[in-house]
């Protein structure tokens, strides 16, 4: 008994310390949006205030940027959570010569960075006259996510094949086993991929706006990126206090939607990991 309990404080202790090495940058970014402005960094602050939150906003078009975000995010969302449904279905249920072919093929693009591709899309939506709109991302998102279609695959060969027998049976087709059986019991996988798909859009995607928007179309991870505050009557004095404020106001929806859907995404990536 004694060992079990001396293990058990142990990985107490050491969870304890990893939450705490995890949470110190979020605790240390509150920490400097509350000093006062023009001061030093700080662990505790002394005297704080809220003014920063307020310049936060008003220094900077932030409600504008943040729509922008939102649009992002919904197309980033939305289309692929869906459009991914549709190809992890075929993957794991319809027959088709070389479909183990094409779905490693599918998985192989996730190797490839980003970067890799931004400059050859650049051209290309240059020459199409899409810069400067959102059809770079609707594009790329009727396509699917390759992650997603693998999360989605993997849950459904947890199905058992005999619910698709006895619905064709009864004389359902195929989409309709689709949005009758299907969409019904996947919710949790669903919900976990929205979740991954909107941090990854919110918070990661900061280059690719850059390249392809015009500023006053910059969402708010790329604003606070490349433009970020300043002192109005002296440019390059930055307001790092202001410029925390603003990045602590960025991160909440991201907090925000983890601690909603959290029972979702853990559920639904272990569901998904029972059967390869």
């Amino acid at each position: 008994m004694l060992p079990n309990i001396t293990t058990r404080i142990f990985l107490y202790a050491i969870l304890l310390l990893l939450a705490f090495i995890f949470a110190f940058p979020l605790y240390w970014m509150v920490a400097n949006s509350l000093q006062p402005l023009l001061t030093g960094v700080t662990w505790f602050p002394k005297r704080p205030t809220l003014e920063n939150y307020h310049l936060a906003f008003t220094l900077q078009p932030f409600w504008r940027h943040f729509k922008n975000s939102c649009i992002l995010a919904l197309i980033s969302v939305g289309i692929p959570i869906f459009t991914s449904f549709f190809s992890a279905f075929a993957f794991a249920r319809l027959r088709a010569k070389f479909k183990g072919v094409l779905f490693m093929i599918i998985l192989s693009t996730m190797m490839i960075p980003a970067t890799v591709t931004q400059i050859p899309q650049f051209v290309l939506f240059h020459e199409y006259g899409l810069l400067g709109t959102y059809w770079p991302w609707i594009i790329g998102a009727l396509g699917g996510s390759p992650f997603i279609i693998f999360l989605y695959r993997q849950f459904f060969m947890n199905i058992p094949k005999e619910l698709d027998e006895a619905a064709r049976i009864d004389g359902c087709s195929t989409y309709r086993i689709i949005y009758r059986i299907y969409m019904p019991v996947s919710m949790p996988v669903i919900a976990t991929a929205a979740i991954m798909a909107f941090n990854a859009s919110w918070g990661a995607d900061y280059l690719g706006p850059f390249m392809f928007l015009q500023e006053r179309q910059y969402p708010l991870a790329t604003q606070l990126m490349q433009v970020g505050y300043t002192m109005p009557s002296a440019p390059q004095v930055s307001l790092f206090q202001v410029q925390e404020a603003a990045l602590v106001i960025f991160v909440l929806p991201i907090l925000i939607v983890f601690l909603l859907g959290q029972r979702f995404l853990i559920s639904g990536i272990m569901t998904g990991a029972v059967k390869s």
